[in-house]
């Protein structure tokens, strides 16, 4: 999406919120509206499990983030904790999306690099790789194995386009 796009778009959005506040019972949708704006005018938006999120090509929504002891009878390595994570997808978009465990990923200070979901051990887990067609609506959990008692653990995905090098990046904070 282009600047003036985004900044019409902000516009437009800026002129709702100042109705919907203009009513006291809908203040709290408003700011929340101008959050959101304001969030996408700069590139990056921050949200929280249960929130739908748009993308250019589709949109997703994590239903849940858990810490949990094993997965699918895979235990983590010593000092590691998994964490799963449970996320739709709705294609938005007209053609063939190529998707996969490379779309979502956790990030920390601590980390020196992004931790990608396990491979898929069973048919519940996301395929490394698979195509998202118009209007497919798909659920998935990603298993991600990092070390235990990380601080600052969020989950994040970065809109990719051949217009813009770098779209918007959304982040889901764990801790």
């Amino acid at each position: 999406m282009t600047f003036l796009k985004k900044a019409a778009l902000a516009a437009l959005a800026l002129c709702l919120c100042l109705t919907l506040l203009a009513c006291s019972s809908v203040q709290e949708a408003g700011t929340k509206l101008a959050e959101q704006v304001g969030q996408l005018l700069h590139g990056d938006v921050t949200g929280k499990i249960g929130e739908t999120y748009r993308t250019e090509w589709f949109n997703f929504s994590v239903s849940s983030i858990k810490e949990v002891k094993e997965y699918a009878g895979y235990t983590p390595k010593e000092g590691n904790t998994l964490y799963d994570v449970v996320i739709t997808e709705l294609s938005t978009f007209a053609d063939p999306i190529p998707m996969g465990t490379f779309d979502f990923y956790m990030d920390a200070e601590s980390f020196d690099e992004y931790v990608f979901p396990m491979d898929p051990i069973d048919e519940t887990m996301m395929p490394t790789e698979f195509t998202l067609n118009k209007d497919d609506n798909v659920n998935y959990h990603m298993v991600y194995e990092v070390p235990s008692g990380t601080a600052g653990l969020k989950l994040m995905y970065t809109e990719l386009s051949e217009a813009d090098e770098k779209g918007a990046t959304f982040t889901i904070p764990i801790d």
